[in-house]
């Protein structure tokens, strides 16, 4: 399926403070794994909602709903607690770092799922595991399920950022179309 050029890929997402992120790749570090692609620290982050091809005339409608989404929401605290290999069925593809789960960041995605999601789930929260990716195995490689606990270093969420994403050959390219504060 081809898109209009004047598409863009957008996500809403979360970052890690850079000694969160840091630290979550070096817990990577210590396992044995088969040959895979590190993410970059500046790109390690977490998908809070996935909001697809959207047409450049209706970038300014999807910023509106993400800064209705954020308002109201408290600046809240987010830490690793494993490191796990998902997809959790099937051959893994990828090991990434389990967060913990605070109110508002599950509140956060309920707006944003209600407010930007093709398809709602029955349960829009069901499904969502935050997490962030922090390596992608080599084509064809895949390792037995990873499970470990992680003592990750806290990070304070205050902002949510739309981004867009380039699909390129070495992979994905993400640039920050906005900031939006989180308020109380």
């Amino acid at each position: 399926m081809s898109h209009d050029s004047a598409d863009l890929r957008l996500f809403a997402a979360i970052y890690p403070s850079e000694g969160a992120a840091r630290a979550m790749l070096r817990a990577l570090r210590k396992l044995s794994l088969p040959s895979h692609r590190e993410t970059p620290p500046e790109q390690v982050h977490m998908t809070v909602q996935f909001i697809g091809q959207v047409d450049r005339r209706d970038l300014d409608e999807v910023l509106e709903s993400v800064r209705r989404s954020a308002s109201g929401i408290r600046p809240f605290e987010l830490r690793a607690e494993r490191i796990i290999t998902l997809p959790r069925r099937g051959r893994p593809r990828l090991v990434a770092a389990e967060l913990n789960a605070p109110a508002e960041l599950l509140e956060l995605h309920r707006r944003l799922a209600h407010r930007l999601a093709r398809h709602l789930r029955e349960k829009a929260g069901d499904r969502f595991l935050p997490h962030m990716t922090l390596c992608r195995f080599s084509h064809g490689k895949t390792c037995a399920d990873i499970n470990v606990p992680s003592a990750g270093e806290p990070f304070t969420v205050s902002t949510v950022s739309v981004m867009k994403s380039i699909l390129r050959p070495e992979g994905a390219v993400h640039e920050e179309v906005e900031r939006v504060e989180l308020s109380s």
